[in-house]
């Protein structure tokens, strides 16, 4: 009977490990704000309101709300990864992209919102972090805004500039991104922070694409875009003309 009991402690291990080994990182890895969520909606351009609700071990309901802004135009808005810095908080940014009122008067607000949970209750803080001018983007009423973000930079564009940037998430840092001309038409995201950036030029497209480091990783042709396991784009809003299929092909790294 020992032996029995050995061999199925045995294997109850093993299955425990598979397990562990097949379960998403997610399941395994949850945030202590896990079982909370956050809507937001827009009474005006001017301002975001947002409210936090859900359930926790020892209560359920709505936990917190607030606003953002004051804005001109709020046209785009964008969220980092929540990270859980212990057993009860979890930090997050959230990034305001404002087309403004001018078309050199476009900015963007970043924001640091720290959750701290307990077994009843979340305490919320939305601390402004930097209000970034970019006046390089072309904005003001009526313009289409895209922004993405990854680890190392928000990446951010309209459809009437043609001249995206990258703002640096550490040192708010400005600098030019997108190697075309044309106007910005999106600008998507992976799961693992790799971004591109799309503009068209005349009904000729191209595409840069930045690794989750800020680092330029490609170029070329065609309206390509990127999906991520949250939000789903329309293929039809990508037409693919004028450009070429990237080359199917490998090649060793060589030693610098």
């Amino acid at each position: 009977m020992r032996t029995l009991r050995a061999r199925w402690n045995l294997l109850t291990g093993a299955l425990l490990v598979v397990l562990a080994i097949s379960l998403p990182a997610h399941a395994q890895n949850r945030n202590p704000d896990s079982t909370l969520y956050t809507y937001y909606f827009a009474s005006s351009t001017t301002q975001l309101t947002w409210v936090t609700c859900g359930s926790l071990p020892q209560s359920e309901g709505c936990y917190g709300s607030g606003t953002l802004g004051p804005f001109t135009n709020a046209c785009a808005i964008v969220q980092s990864v929540p990270a859980a810095i212990n057993s009860f908080t979890v930090l997050r940014y959230i990034y305001v992209l404002d087309s403004g009122s001018s078309p050199s008067g476009m900015t963007l607000t970043a924001y640091r919102r720290s959750d701290t949970v307990s077994q009843s209750s979340d305490t919320i803080s939305i601390a402004t972090l930097a209000v970034v001018p970019l006046p390089t983007l072309v904005g003001g009423s009526g313009v289409t805004c895209s922004m993405a973000q990854n680890p190392t930079n928000v990446y951010a564009g309209t459809n009437q500039g043609t001249s995206p940037v990258a703002i640096n998430k550490s040192t708010f840092a400005v600098s030019p991104a997108g190697l075309f001309t044309g106007p910005v038409t999106a600008i998507t995201a992976d799961s693992y922070g790799y971004v591109t950036i799309d503009q068209n030029q005349d009904g000729s497209h191209g595409n840069t694409v930045y690794a989750p480091n800020g680092q330029l990783e490609s170029d070329g042709g065609g309206a390509y875009f990127m999906i991520n396991p949250i939000d789903a784009v329309n293929p039809a809003n990508y037409p693919f003309r004028f450009g070429s299929l990237p080359r199917i092909e490998y090649w060793p790294k060589t030693a610098n």
